[in-house]
């Protein structure tokens, strides 16, 4: 990076990244208090273990594909998602924004390292989680 305004878009995005998840994951719990659960559960529900493993609530209960009508419904647990996912993504934006900068600058040892850590976290997100099932 040879300027400084780099370093600032992504302070940017850091710092708008966390205050967006901590957003949603504040109105998510307090969404989930108020209405004693979320996604057709209820608190004691998903808070038991036992319960929880005999009727299969997990971190693949929550599809992606009901994330909107989650929010609309304004369900904690969608809200509580969405959350977790920006803050998953955020680091993930700002090495995008580090492999742009290194590739506008012709510093390709950089581009390269930088290409590397992205398919790590891909790889990580989208094919172990379905290795271990």
């Amino acid at each position: 990076m040879k300027n400084h305004d780099d370093e600032i878009i992504i302070s940017y995005f850091l710092k708008s990244g966390v205050i967006i998840s901590v957003s949603f994951l504040i109105v998510g719990v307090i969404i989930l208090f108020a209405k004693n659960g979320g996604d057709g559960y209820t608190l004691s529900q998903m808070s038991s273990y036992h319960y929880a493993l005999s009727h299969g609530i997990d971190s693949k209960s929550v599809s992606l594909n009901q994330i909107f009508s989650g929010l609309s419904a304004l369900d904690g647990l969608y809200f509580i998602t969405v959350g977790l996912w920006v803050l998953i993504f955020t680091p993930i934006t700002v090495v995008f924004i580090g492999w742009l900068s290194f590739f506008e600058d012709k510093n390709y040892l950089y581009v390269g390292m930088a290409s590397i850590v992205l398919f790590n976290l891909f790889f990580a997100m989208l094919v172990v989680p379905r290795l271990i099932i």
